[in-house]
């Protein structure tokens, strides 16, 4: 009897001893389970991969899982059970058992919680920024952390009396927690000083950074190129043939014969286009990793009118890689950042640039948002990029070189409003003329074969370029919003103007009217009538 008492006893205790641990991956595999069978084991595994190849958050929520699950095997899956969790609530505090043995459980533990802070601040960094904030804020929050999270291990083991409840465990839990907090705090710091230093000593004029993902290597070769070909292109007009590589002069004679804008404007070399590509899909990537929280978000002049901290991010980033590509360039972008001149830059070459083209998308998560830049010299507009992150849609276009997307080139049909969709853009800080733009969006809502609202002007004005709508119109905005995708548009064959018909300006906001000639004609003509402005000041306006 007493052997079968006890292979009874072994055998449940056995059994309860993994029984927690067998319960969460049992919940886990079915879960996968019913994933695998909706979709397949294909699908499923190749899903994963690419969000961990592509996606940081995803990899960081995984490495802190992993580690998570290591740490509860050791302190609550695998401990003793049916004992009194109560029989050394203090614990041991020296180095050294009763019996003269060595004790070195608390240093483990203290050991064991400084990379698990590490992976939670690092894992929570694009919400919380704790590298930002002051020294006291972030230890104080590594501490509610590692003590939250010892406490509930603590308590797990108290009330379902697996191992001992001690509050040794709760102190070294939480001191290891904290020396995680400073050591992610000051690493950061001491990089950037040290950084900062050796550009100091060594007396180089260049920023340090990293990218997220992709090859910042080679976009740093490339921009050293198309600096160094940068001041040739600059030279006044007599000298610029004569500065000219070799290679090159086949393309200066073909620049020749075009027209005298394109001819005089378009200043951009293969490689400098090239980089500015790449740095905007570098900017595109870092818009799509981020992940908007409460703490990020604020508001600007106007009703729901917001910035981001990543809009100011990516247009840092921006300046600083245009810097390098386009030396003698000046800046109109829309945020407040260094170096940003906004509608004063009046150099030869000026970027404007939109970091975050559809913040309110952005912000709500909507997948709908662009970087977007756009380069003018003297005034006129010879290249813009336009990119969407989410679905890797890439518009470009050079002045004489033709619009594209993805590579393949564009080209607009002259289409009726009747033969399209009619997009159009309104915010609520931008309201002018708001409700002459509903009566005519409802003119054509009955016109057209659907009409749409984006949130992003720069995509949907992209987007005529693309084929998909015939027009877009709205009534007010800035021109880093449409002066990428003037250029793109006016390559493919379509018209922007103000409503009235005069050209968009690009030092102050205006209205937008873009789209096929005939479509613009007709919205125009139904815009103007709705103002008040129809009949035959509305043809005269559109003769001039």
């Amino acid at each position: 009897m007493e052997y079968f008492v006890n292979i009874i006893g072994n055998v449940l205790e056995a059994l309860y001893r993994t029984c927690g641990a067998s319960l969460v991956i049992a919940v886990l595999f079915m879960c996968v389970y019913l994933r695998v069978r909706k979709h397949g084991v294909g699908p499923v595994v190749q899903g994963w991969i690419r969000e961990f190849r592509t996606d940081s958050l995803f990899r960081r929520q995984f490495f802190l899982t992993f580690y998570v699950c290591m740490m509860l095997f050791r302190t609550l899956f695998c401990r003793p059970i049916w004992g009194n969790p109560l029989e050394n609530v203090l614990g041991i505090w020296g180095f050294h058992e009763p019996d003269g043995s060595i004790y070195t459980e608390n240093i483990e533990n203290l050991i064991l919680f400084v990379p698990f802070v590490l992976l939670y601040f690092w894992m929570r960094e694009e919400k919380e920024h704790n590298k930002k904030k002051p020294l006291q804020a972030a230890l104080m929050r590594s501490v509610s952390v590692s003590f939250g999270f010892s406490l509930l291990i603590e308590l797990c083991q108290l009330f379902l009396k697996i191992g001992t409840f001690q509050l040794t465990d709760l102190f070294f839990n939480t001191l290891g927690g904290l020396l995680g907090g400073l050591v992610y705090w000051g690493f950061d710091r001491s990089r950037k000083r040290a950084e900062e230093y050796v550009r100091r000593i060594g007396g180089w004029d260049t920023e340090v950074w990293e990218a997220p993902e992709g090859n910042w290597t080679a976009l740093a070769g490339q921009a050293e190129t198309a600096a160094a070909a940068a001041p040739n292109e600059a030279a006044p007009a007599g000298q610029a043939e004569s500065r000219m590589p070799e290679e090159d002069e086949a393309q200066a004679s073909s620049e020749a014969t075009a027209p005298s804008d394109s001819g005089e404007n378009a200043a951009l070399t293969s490689e400098q286009e090239n980089a500015i590509t790449t740095l905007i899909r570098e900017a595109g990537q870092k818009l799509r990793q981020a992940s908007p929280a409460e703490d990020t978000i604020h508001q600007k002049e106007g009703p729901a009118n917001f910035v981001t901290d990543f809009d100011t991010e990516i247009q840092k980033f921006l300046i600083s890689g245009l810097k390098k590509i386009l030396p003698e360039a000046e800046f109109f972008g829309e945020e407040d950042t260094e170096e940003n001149k906004g509608a004063s830059a009046s150099g030869e070459y000026t970027f404007y640039i939109d970091p975050i083209d559809g913040t309110t998308n952005f912000m709500f998560r909507y997948n709908h948002s662009c970087v977007s830049v756009g380069l003018a010299r003297r005034e006129q507009m010879i290249a813009g990029f336009v990119y969407n992150p989410y679905v890797d849609e890439m518009f470009t276009a050079v002045r004489g070189k033709g619009s594209f997307l993805n590579g393949r080139k564009l080209e607009i049909r002259n289409r009726s409003v009747t033969e399209g969709i009619a997009a159009f853009g309104c915010a609520r800080y931008n309201d002018e003329n708001v409700g002459v733009l509903f009566d005519t969006v409802r003119e054509l809502f009955d016109r057209s074969l659907s009409i749409r609202s984006g949130g992003s002007a720069a995509l949907d004005l992209c987007r005529i370029a693309g084929g998909s709508n015939v027009i877009y119109l709205e009534t007010k905005l800035q021109p880093y919003d449409y002066a990428a995708a003037s250029v793109i548009i006016e390559e493919a064959g379509g018209v922007i103007t103000q409503i009235d018909g005069t050209p968009v300006t690009l030092h102050e906001p205006c209205s937008i009217l873009a789209g096929t000639e005939l479509g613009c004609s007709e919205t125009r003509e139904i815009f103007l009538r709705k103002s008040g402005l129809g009949g035959e000041g509305s043809a005269d306006g559109q003769k001039e």
